[in-house]
């Protein structure tokens, strides 16, 4: 095993950090405990697996070996882990019990049986396994270990991808969740410096742990940024959940307030704010925040946000046809009508006029030169 005073004082370190993150975390108040557990136990083992790994000693590992090697479980547990915290966190249901525990077996098999078994025969207390069948062994595990992040990783994405669709979809707003696309870009680096590293083992007569180092300090690293993340933005805990939506009774709103809320968006144009909330739009009507939500939601069946970006749209092509915004190109009229954003200019666009803002010009120049 590779060992060195600096990298026992870094494990140390990401222990002590480790600790601080399942206290913060635990503290949080918010409704999505379930991700929250999950994050909590992946760095919870992750912190003992690294203090575990910074007090070895070699004298201790041959007399203990199938103690010291426990670390590796995180191998198979990790993913898993990951997995289900990545559906809980998107809302998305997890599989039921009992078939949740199957996840699991793959970590107790190799605690209960490969572990031990190739622990044993290292330490000499079992002679049935030469050297070359144990290190033939321990590449077996690593390439169990690499299959199993790998399919984790992809199922995780799949699900990100699933959501961000249905999302976008439905709302024309940022996605919170954007965070995980570098994660999914990290992780799936992880995996090919780890199969790298494998490989190189795998031609070579003395194996070289170096490259567990790396893969440990990767795992660490992306585990870590999840938590940082869910703690710096706790509003990813309340990310909604989407799903078929059925067939509800219309709901009766007040004509004076959908006749109110008309007059006080073309006349104040609140859209214009990039930064603008539905509790600050019902504050200045004088409204509930709820009562607000209603009116939007039955009478304009549509979300807040889809609301906000379609007077914003409509905002933009005014301003587009206006003569004296001819200097302004695309992206400076999209900030100027209340978008913070190209992509989210461009998505909102689409959704609310059917096509491109390029298309939608492009015909309008069109029909501008024939008349």
């Amino acid at each position: 095993m590779y060992q060195n005073q600096w990298l026992d004082i870094i494990l140390i370190a990401g222990f002590a950090q480790g600790l601080f993150l399942c206290f913060v975390l635990w503290k949080k108040e918010q409704a999505n405990r379930q991700a929250l557990q999950y994050l909590i136990t992946a760095i919870g083992l992750l912190s003992l697996l690294m203090v575990g790994r910074a007090t070895f000693q070699p004298s201790f590992v041959q007399q203990f070996a199938t103690v010291i090697m426990l670390p590796d479980v995180i191998l198979f547990l990790g993913g898993p882990l990951v997995y289900f915290f990545i559906l809980s966190l998107l809302r998305q249901e997890l599989p039921a019990k009992p078939g949740i525990y199957l996840h699991y077996l793959p970590a107790v098999f190799h605690v209960a049986v490969i572990n031990t078994t190739v622990g044993l025969n290292l330490n000499g207390a079992w002679n049935f396994m030469t050297i070359e069948q144990v290190i033939a062994c321990m590449f077996v595990i690593e390439a169990a270990a690499i299959i199993s992040f790998l399919v984790y990783f992809l199922l995780s994405y799949r699900a990100y991808r699933l959501y961000r669709e249905a999302y976008y979809q439905k709302y024309a707003a940022p996605f919170l969740g954007r965070f995980l696309r570098p994660f999914f870009l990290l992780a799936f680096l992880m995996i090919g410096i780890w199969i790298i590293g494998f490989s190189y083992n795998y031609s070579m007569e003395q194996p070289d742990y170096i490259a567990y180092v790396i893969v440990w300090f990767l795992l660490a690293a992306l585990i870590y940024f999840l938590a940082y993340q869910v703690y710096s933005h706790p509003e990813l805990l309340a990310l909604p959940r989407l799903r078929a939506e059925s067939a509800e009774p219309p709901v009766e709103v007040p004509k004076k307030l959908v006749e109110q809320l008309v007059r006080f968006m073309e006349q104040e144009k609140p859209f214009l704010d990039q930064e603008i909330k539905i509790g600050g739009l019902a504050e200045a009507l004088g409204l509930p925040k709820h009562e607000l939500s209603r009116v939007i939601n039955h009478g304009f069946g549509k979300n807040f946000f889809d609301f906000i970006n379609g007077y914003r749209v409509r905002e933009f092509i005014a301003q587009r046809q206006d003569e004296r915004n001819e200097h302004l190109n695309i992206l400076e009229l999209a900030y100027q009508s209340g978008f913070n954003s190209k992509s989210a200019f461009n998505r909102a666009f689409r959704k609310e006029a059917g096509q491109s803002p390029s298309d939608f010009l492009k015909k309008s120049n069109s029909i501008r030169m024939e008349s």
